[in-house]
């Protein structure tokens, strides 16, 4: 049985003003709620470990408590993958992460953090840094 998805037509979201054209280059503008939407089937099949998760965020464990959300899941569609928040534990390649990233072998000899792998968990997922060589999200 095929599900049939309602997709309005791209002048129509011009009009709508969700998403802008620019005049000047390729870029356009796009309203961030229909932004995550487009986003969300992909997002959805993104690996989520919801105990390390849910050990990791306690604030999340309180927007389930207030219903704010259903689960860890449901968290991490809607929140935190846009929050820059690691779905599961991403081992940091040590030796590689700090060949490619010399500013943050000179934060661990400053004594900023401890190793690579903190930098990472704190910082670098969230500057868009990756833990060792081909790194991609593991997706179900």
């Amino acid at each position: 049985m095929k599900s049939w998805v309602r997709l309005p037509t791209f002048a129509s979201l011009i009009n709508q003003k969700v998403i802008v054209l620019s005049g000047t280059s390729d870029y356009i503008a796009v309203d961030q709620y229909f932004f995550n939407e487009c986003l969300r089937p992909l997002v959805e099949r993104i690996k989520l470990d919801e105990q390390w998760y849910l050990q990791k965020y306690p604030d999340v464990k309180q927007a389930i408590v207030k219903q704010i959300v259903e689960d860890a899941k449901d968290h991490f569609v809607r929140f935190g993958y846009f929050e820059h928040r690691l779905p599961y534990h991403i081992e940091v390649q040590e030796d590689w992460y700090l060949e490619q990233y010399p500013d943050i072998k000179k934060a661990i000899k400053q004594r900023e953090f401890r190793s690579g792998q903190e930098h990472f968990e704190r910082n670098g997922f969230r500057e868009g840094r990756i833990p060792y060589p081909n790194f991609e999200l593991v997706t179900l």
